[in-house]
Protein backbone atom coordinates (compact mmCIF):
# COMPACT_ATOMS: atom_id res chain seq x y z
CA UNK A 1 0.00 0.00 0.00
CA UNK A 2 1.52 3.84 -1.04
CA UNK A 3 0.01 6.54 -0.78
CA UNK A 4 -1.46 6.80 -4.26
CA UNK A 5 -3.20 3.63 -3.95
CA UNK A 6 -4.61 5.37 -0.67
CA UNK A 7 -5.87 8.53 -2.54
CA UNK A 8 -7.62 6.48 -5.14
CA UNK A 9 -9.61 4.54 -2.28
CA UNK A 10 -9.65 7.38 0.04
CA UNK A 11 -13.43 7.92 -0.63
CA UNK A 12 -14.41 3.94 -0.86
CA UNK A 13 -12.86 3.43 2.74
CA UNK A 14 -14.72 6.55 4.38
CA UNK A 15 -17.93 4.82 2.52
CA UNK A 16 -16.70 1.49 3.91
CA UNK A 17 -17.27 -0.20 0.62
CA UNK A 18 -13.68 -1.76 0.58
CA UNK A 19 -13.71 -5.17 1.24
CA UNK A 20 -12.03 -6.26 4.52
CA UNK A 21 -8.53 -7.57 3.50
CA UNK A 22 -8.12 -3.91 1.28
CA UNK A 23 -9.07 -1.90 4.17
CA UNK A 24 -6.57 -3.22 6.32
CA UNK A 25 -4.18 -2.41 3.98
CA UNK A 26 -5.33 1.02 4.37
CA UNK A 27 -5.55 1.20 8.15
CA UNK A 28 -2.23 -0.05 8.49
CA UNK A 29 -0.73 2.37 6.43
CA UNK A 30 -2.65 5.04 8.36
CA UNK A 31 -0.67 3.57 11.17
CA UNK A 32 2.99 4.91 9.21
CA UNK A 33 1.65 7.75 7.11
CA UNK A 34 0.64 10.83 8.98
CA UNK A 35 0.07 12.86 5.74
CA UNK A 36 -2.87 10.12 4.54
CA UNK A 37 -4.48 9.63 8.35
CA UNK A 38 -5.14 12.94 8.32
CA UNK A 39 -6.31 13.42 4.75
CA UNK A 40 -8.99 10.60 5.70
CA UNK A 41 -9.35 12.33 9.52
CA UNK A 42 -10.74 16.00 7.32
CA UNK A 43 -12.96 13.76 5.44
CA UNK A 44 -14.97 12.11 8.22
CA UNK A 45 -14.60 15.71 10.15
CA UNK A 46 -16.34 16.88 6.91
CA UNK A 47 -19.00 14.49 6.67
CA UNK A 48 -19.53 14.30 9.77
CA UNK A 49 -20.50 18.26 10.07
CA UNK A 50 -22.24 18.73 6.52
CA UNK A 51 -23.59 15.50 5.54
CA UNK A 52 -24.83 13.13 8.70
CA UNK A 53 -25.71 16.50 11.11
CA UNK A 54 -27.81 18.30 7.67
CA UNK A 55 -29.97 14.99 6.83
CA UNK A 56 -33.59 15.46 7.26
CA UNK A 57 -34.76 12.84 10.11
CA UNK A 58 -37.27 9.79 8.38
CA UNK A 59 -40.73 9.59 9.27
CA UNK A 60 -41.26 8.49 12.68
CA UNK A 61 -42.24 4.99 12.68
CA UNK A 62 -45.27 4.89 14.59
CA UNK A 63 -46.31 7.70 12.18
CA UNK A 64 -45.75 5.42 9.25
CA UNK A 65 -47.43 2.20 10.64
CA UNK A 66 -50.58 4.41 11.60
CA UNK A 67 -50.68 5.71 8.06
CA UNK A 68 -50.70 2.38 6.02
CA UNK A 69 -52.89 0.70 8.77
CA UNK A 70 -55.43 3.86 7.92
CA UNK A 71 -55.08 3.47 4.17
CA UNK A 72 -55.29 0.11 4.45
CA UNK A 73 -58.67 -0.48 6.23
CA UNK A 74 -59.76 2.35 3.75
CA UNK A 75 -59.34 0.25 1.02
CA UNK A 76 -60.94 -3.04 2.91
CA UNK A 77 -64.20 -0.63 3.82
CA UNK A 78 -64.26 0.56 0.36
CA UNK A 79 -64.32 -2.92 -1.42
CA UNK A 80 -66.77 -4.01 1.20
CA UNK A 81 -69.33 -1.09 0.62
CA UNK A 82 -70.50 1.87 -0.81
CA UNK A 83 -73.52 3.00 0.95
CA UNK A 84 -73.97 6.66 0.61
CA UNK A 85 -74.12 7.30 4.34
CA UNK A 86 -70.57 6.19 4.80
CA UNK A 87 -69.47 8.50 2.50
CA UNK A 88 -69.48 11.08 4.48
CA UNK A 89 -67.57 9.86 7.44
CA UNK A 90 -64.76 8.72 5.42
CA UNK A 91 -64.41 12.13 4.14
CA UNK A 92 -64.61 13.72 7.26
CA UNK A 93 -61.73 10.85 8.75
CA UNK A 94 -59.58 11.52 5.29
CA UNK A 95 -59.33 15.20 6.06
CA UNK A 96 -58.75 14.38 9.90
CA UNK A 97 -55.62 12.25 8.87
CA UNK A 98 -54.54 14.35 6.65
CA UNK A 99 -54.15 17.41 8.28
CA UNK A 100 -52.45 15.11 11.06
CA UNK A 101 -50.25 14.80 8.27
CA UNK A 102 -49.67 17.95 6.96
CA UNK A 103 -49.16 19.71 10.65
CA UNK A 104 -46.13 16.49 11.33
CA UNK A 105 -44.47 17.02 7.63
CA UNK A 106 -45.03 20.99 8.01
CA UNK A 107 -42.91 20.59 11.38
CA UNK A 108 -40.39 18.33 10.03
CA UNK A 109 -39.54 20.54 7.12
CA UNK A 110 -39.63 23.39 9.65
CA UNK A 111 -37.06 21.68 11.29
CA UNK A 112 -34.94 21.25 8.49
CA UNK A 113 -35.51 24.39 6.83
CA UNK A 114 -34.14 26.14 10.63
CA UNK A 115 -30.85 23.61 9.85
CA UNK A 116 -28.92 25.72 7.36
CA UNK A 117 -31.06 27.12 4.49
CA UNK A 118 -30.69 30.57 5.28
CA UNK A 119 -28.23 33.04 3.10
CA UNK A 120 -25.99 33.79 6.01
CA UNK A 121 -25.29 29.68 6.81
CA UNK A 122 -24.72 29.27 2.68
CA UNK A 123 -22.71 32.10 2.61
CA UNK A 124 -20.26 30.86 6.11
CA UNK A 125 -20.21 27.39 5.16
CA UNK A 126 -18.83 27.62 1.36
CA UNK A 127 -16.52 30.04 3.12
CA UNK A 128 -15.05 27.07 4.78
CA UNK A 129 -15.18 24.69 2.10
CA UNK A 130 -13.42 27.51 0.18
CA UNK A 131 -10.65 27.33 2.56
CA UNK A 132 -10.48 23.98 2.81
CA UNK A 133 -9.91 23.40 -0.93
CA UNK A 134 -7.24 25.75 -0.99
CA UNK A 135 -5.76 24.11 1.54
CA UNK A 136 -6.39 20.28 0.63
CA UNK A 137 -7.75 19.75 3.73
CA UNK A 138 -11.00 18.77 1.11
CA UNK A 139 -9.32 16.43 -0.96
CA UNK A 140 -11.03 16.51 -4.55
CA UNK A 141 -12.25 12.80 -5.99
CA UNK A 142 -12.61 14.06 -9.53
CA UNK A 143 -9.35 14.86 -10.47
CA UNK A 144 -7.00 15.34 -14.33
CA UNK A 145 -10.32 15.15 -15.93
CA UNK A 146 -11.08 17.74 -18.96
CA UNK A 147 -15.29 19.93 -17.67
CA UNK A 148 -16.82 17.51 -20.05
CA UNK A 149 -15.56 14.42 -18.73
CA UNK A 150 -15.81 16.15 -14.88
CA UNK A 151 -19.06 16.92 -15.51
CA UNK A 152 -20.09 13.40 -16.95
CA UNK A 153 -18.43 12.25 -13.61
CA UNK A 154 -20.49 14.36 -11.74
CA UNK A 155 -24.22 13.16 -14.40
CA UNK A 156 -23.32 9.64 -12.82
CA UNK A 157 -23.68 10.99 -8.88
CA UNK A 158 -25.75 14.23 -8.70
CA UNK A 159 -30.12 14.50 -9.79
CA UNK A 160 -28.88 17.76 -11.12
CA UNK A 161 -27.51 19.00 -14.51
CA UNK A 162 -23.76 20.40 -13.37
CA UNK A 163 -22.02 22.56 -16.46
CA UNK A 164 -18.64 23.59 -16.12
CA UNK A 165 -17.06 26.62 -17.91
CA UNK A 166 -15.08 26.18 -20.70
CA UNK A 167 -11.06 26.08 -19.97
CA UNK A 168 -10.21 28.55 -22.80
CA UNK A 169 -8.12 30.64 -20.74
CA UNK A 170 -4.34 29.99 -20.33
CA UNK A 171 -4.21 30.75 -16.77
CA UNK A 172 -6.87 28.87 -15.62
CA UNK A 173 -6.74 25.27 -14.50
CA UNK A 174 -9.19 23.08 -13.36
CA UNK A 175 -7.56 21.86 -9.94
CA UNK A 176 -10.55 19.39 -8.65
CA UNK A 177 -13.89 18.81 -7.85
CA UNK A 178 -15.96 17.14 -5.63
CA UNK A 179 -19.13 16.28 -4.02
CA UNK A 180 -20.20 18.70 -1.10
CA UNK A 181 -22.94 19.99 0.81
CA UNK A 182 -24.49 23.50 1.13
CA UNK A 183 -27.95 25.20 1.77
CA UNK A 184 -28.96 21.23 3.26
CA UNK A 185 -28.54 19.61 -0.52
CA UNK A 186 -25.60 18.10 -2.42
CA UNK A 187 -23.58 20.43 -4.75
CA UNK A 188 -20.85 20.41 -6.95
CA UNK A 189 -17.34 21.97 -5.54
CA UNK A 190 -15.11 22.87 -8.23
CA UNK A 191 -11.48 24.09 -7.05
CA UNK A 192 -10.12 26.53 -9.37
CA UNK A 193 -6.22 28.11 -9.80
CA UNK A 194 -6.58 31.46 -11.50
CA UNK A 195 -2.92 32.24 -12.20
CA UNK A 196 -1.59 31.99 -8.69
CA UNK A 197 -5.11 32.22 -6.73
CA UNK A 198 -7.22 29.47 -5.67
CA UNK A 199 -11.00 30.49 -6.64
CA UNK A 200 -14.12 27.99 -5.69
CA UNK A 201 -17.15 27.53 -7.76
CA UNK A 202 -20.30 25.89 -5.39
CA UNK A 203 -23.09 24.51 -8.14
CA UNK A 204 -26.48 24.14 -6.32
CA UNK A 205 -29.86 22.57 -8.01
CA UNK A 206 -32.63 25.25 -8.27
CA UNK A 207 -34.63 24.17 -5.42
CA UNK A 208 -31.71 24.31 -2.78
CA UNK A 209 -31.19 28.27 -4.45
CA UNK A 210 -35.14 28.77 -4.09
CA UNK A 211 -34.81 28.64 -0.27
CA UNK A 212 -32.47 30.93 -0.34
CA UNK A 213 -34.80 33.42 -0.63
CA UNK A 214 -32.95 35.64 -3.14
CA UNK A 215 -35.12 38.07 -5.30
CA UNK A 216 -34.47 38.10 -9.12
CA UNK A 217 -32.74 41.15 -9.17
CA UNK A 218 -30.21 42.27 -8.46
CA UNK A 219 -29.26 39.39 -11.17
CA UNK A 220 -26.02 38.78 -9.20
CA UNK A 221 -25.77 38.62 -5.12
CA UNK A 222 -22.62 39.99 -3.89
CA UNK A 223 -20.92 40.11 -0.44
CA UNK A 224 -17.79 40.59 1.48
CA UNK A 225 -17.60 38.44 4.86
CA UNK A 226 -14.13 37.66 6.43
CA UNK A 227 -11.45 39.02 3.47
CA UNK A 228 -13.50 37.35 1.15
CA UNK A 229 -15.52 38.29 -1.97
CA UNK A 230 -18.68 35.96 -2.88
CA UNK A 231 -21.02 36.21 -5.13
CA UNK A 232 -24.53 33.92 -5.45
CA UNK A 233 -26.49 33.89 -8.70
CA UNK A 234 -28.65 31.96 -10.73
CA UNK A 235 -28.39 30.49 -14.27
CA UNK A 236 -31.94 28.58 -16.02
CA UNK A 237 -32.73 26.34 -13.47
CA UNK A 238 -28.97 25.91 -11.73
CA UNK A 239 -27.43 28.29 -8.44
CA UNK A 240 -24.09 29.45 -8.19
CA UNK A 241 -21.88 30.65 -5.63
CA UNK A 242 -18.13 31.94 -6.25
CA UNK A 243 -15.95 32.90 -3.27
CA UNK A 244 -12.45 33.86 -4.09
CA UNK A 245 -9.76 36.73 -2.13
CA UNK A 246 -9.65 38.73 -5.48
CA UNK A 247 -12.24 40.42 -6.24
CA UNK A 248 -14.06 40.89 -9.90
CA UNK A 249 -11.03 38.79 -11.39
CA UNK A 250 -12.44 35.90 -9.67
CA UNK A 251 -15.54 36.26 -12.14
CA UNK A 252 -13.17 35.15 -15.02
CA UNK A 253 -13.69 31.65 -14.15
CA UNK A 254 -17.07 31.59 -15.59
CA UNK A 255 -17.12 34.73 -18.17
CA UNK A 256 -14.53 36.63 -20.10
CA UNK A 257 -13.29 39.53 -19.51
CA UNK A 258 -14.96 42.07 -22.07
CA UNK A 259 -18.04 40.47 -21.01
CA UNK A 260 -21.18 43.00 -20.34
CA UNK A 261 -24.34 42.85 -17.99
CA UNK A 262 -27.07 45.09 -18.82
CA UNK A 263 -24.77 47.20 -20.69
CA UNK A 264 -22.57 47.42 -17.62
CA UNK A 265 -18.59 45.61 -17.48
CA UNK A 266 -18.51 43.48 -15.03
CA UNK A 267 -16.37 45.65 -12.66
CA UNK A 268 -18.91 48.13 -12.38
CA UNK A 269 -21.47 45.63 -12.72
CA UNK A 270 -20.69 43.85 -9.44
CA UNK A 271 -18.82 46.57 -7.67
CA UNK A 272 -16.82 44.33 -5.67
Amino acid sequence: MNCDTMKSQGFPYVDGELPAALRDEMEAHFAECDSCRYVVEQELAFRDAYVVRLRPDPTPPHLRDRINHFLTGLGEQRSRTRRRWYKPWLFMTSAIMLLAIGVVGGMQLAAVLERGNTLDEVVEASLDQHQKLGRGQLPPDIVGLSPRAAEERFRKRVDFKVSLPDMKKPNLTLVGARISRLANAEVAAIDYKLDHDHVSLFIMPGEAYNQLGLSEKPRFRVMKRRGFDVVIWRHQSTGYTLVSEIGVRACHVCHAPNATFEGASLESFLRL
